[in-house]
């Protein structure tokens, strides 16, 4: 049986504290913004505190970003005053990705301070030798300023549950065809999408699938001045080819999970064009029946509310 859990809000921070504290083996964290507040600190001294043990400690941040050098910039001098090896890269880097030992936490939480439990700021956390080795080469190869491949890996965990492990534009072609061949149905939680020709043909799809008796939903950020302005567009697409249940939220969504039948997708990648192609992302899909639900419990709560406060 898969082991997981899903974080959502501040659960996420008190999980990874936990899971440091006790880590004996390696610590690799890598995000996209890691923010230096009261929060943040527990994590990089409880990092330094196993580091001393001899416990591997990586820290990885993106370096080619103006929104995120604001903050990285402080945090990577923080970490290397407490002798935390720390890297900040060439690339732009939108991954959320940490390997405590043989759990895993991907999604889309990045470093910085949370404070709401029930936010719109959704991670799984999983405990697997198979995924964590990995994911941790994948860390290592960037960490080395090297190019991970762009399909990482697909296998079976040790439960037998099936996972795929995707970087970049691959995503799309992935949930595209998943879609296609979809029976039951396709829930999408999403922090930014956007028209394009690309987007625009799987967007068609969905109603497609709709049609045919597949439950579709989408829930788009409303909140954030830059996803709204892409998600209001997106909206009124969806609006005009009739897709029944679409929602903007009043609540700022983060989330970035397409629940397809019973599989899983959850990481970094928005549905944009920048997301597709042209920085590093890093999602993985999950065959599970009770995690598939469970993601899709809390997008229909989420989509009853914002359709409740509408009328």
């Amino acid at each position: 049986m898969l082991e997981y859990e899903i974080l959502r809000g501040s659960e996420f921070l008190d999980i990874l504290i936990q899971l440091i504290d006790s880590a004996k083996k390696r610590i690799y964290i890598a995000t996209y913004i890691a923010s230096l507040n009261n929060q943040t600190e527990e994590v990089y001294y409880a990092s330094a505190r196993r580091h001393k043990y001899g416990v591997d400690v990586k820290f990885l941040l993106d370096g080619a970003s103006s929104e995120s050098d604001k903050y990285n910039r402080l945090s990577a001098e923080f970490l290397k005053s407490l002798g935390i090896p720390v890297i900040r890269t060439n690339k732009f880097m939108h991954i959320k990705l940490y390997i405590i030992d043989n759990y895993i936490i991907i999604g889309s939480h990045n470093l910085t301070a949370h404070k709401e439990k029930n936010s719109y700021d959704i991670s799984v956390m999983i405990e697997s030798k198979k995924a964590s080795s990995k994911l941790s080469n994948f860390f290592l190869t960037i960490y080395n300023d090297k190019n991970p491949d762009l399909i990482i890996d697909k296998d079976i965990l040790e439960d037998g549950t099936q996972y795929e492990i995707i970087s970049n534009y691959m995503i799309l072609d992935n949930i595209y065809e998943k879609t296609l061949y979809s029976s039951k149905r396709v829930k999408i939680l999403m922090y930014i999408a956007s028209l394009s020709k690309i987007t625009k043909k799987y967007y068609k799809l969905l109603k497609d699938k709709e049609s045919k008796g597949v439950d579709v939903a989408v829930v788009l950020d409303g909140m954030y001045r830059i996803s709204r302005h892409y998600n209001t567009k997106v909206y009124k697409y969806l609006s005009s080819i009739r897709l029944k249940k679409i929602a903007l939220t009043s609540r700022f969504n983060h989330a970035k999970i397409i629940v397809i039948d019973d599989y899983t997708t959850i990481g970094s990648h928005n549905l944009t064009s920048s997301s597709l192609a042209g920085r590093m992302e890093l999602a993985i899909i999950l065959k599970n029946n009770k995690l598939s639900t469970s993601m899709e419990y809390i997008i229909d709560d989420i989509l009853a509310k914002e359709l409740e406060n509408k009328i």
